[in-house]
């Protein structure tokens, strides 16, 4: 899928499945989300997966440093991007992402927020390196989202400690454009 459709059907359904396990993914499959977001992976099932969420319709999206077998380098990407045809990266690495970019890849920034440096420092990075979407963590933080979207042109995903529905609709309130959650409940919210 091109940026422009997974924008738009995020749009639709913002809820993200994260997914960790083979019983998650089958939910995530079923369930009416446009995009999943493999956190958790294996280098042994990673082609298998990819085949079962493009046949059920869904962007995927590889997390590159939580695949289990795979480097953190370009080969990796590469090989996700053409052998799998994932439909994007999601990584803490620029180099990475700069990789899948080149590629033709979406890319996907994971940000973790702690303090006022490390949103300053996030906003810099992503400056100097635009990914097409920007992850900050935890996504249960609406002011930092705010401003994090007012600072940027890249779309904002809300991750992390997001449990409850209300969460979900702050951090939509805030300007995130989605929100990546693990528990398998708001997955099939309506919004």
């Amino acid at each position: 899928m091109d940026r422009q459709t997974i924008l738009r059907a995020l749009e639709r359904h913002p809820v993200i499945p994260a997914v960790r396990s083979q019983q998650a993914l089958e939910q995530a499959l079923i369930s009416p989300v446009a995009a999943v977001f493999l956190i958790s992976s294996s280098i042994m099932t990673l082609e298998e997966t990819v085949a079962a969420c493009r046949a059920a319709g869904k962007a995927i999206f590889v997390h590159l440093d939580l695949a289990e077998g795979l480097a953190h380098d370009e080969t990796a990407v590469r090989w996700c991007v053409e052998r799998l045809g994932v439909d994007g990266v999601i990584s803490t690495r620029p180099s990475l992402l700069k990789a899948a970019s080149e590629l033709g890849a979406l890319t996907v920034q994971r940000l973790f927020l702690m303090d006022s440096t490390s949103f300053a420092h996030g906003v810099r990075l992503l400056k100097a390196n635009p990914p097409d979407m920007a992850e900050i963590m935890p996504g249960i933080a609406p002011k930092a989202i705010r401003q994090l979207c007012e600072a940027l042109d890249s779309p904002v995903i809300a991750g992390g400690l997001i449990t409850e529905p209300h969460e979900i609709a702050l951090a939509l309130q805030a300007g995130a454009l989605a929100v990546s959650a693990v528990d398998q409940k708001l997955w099939n919210l309506t919004l």
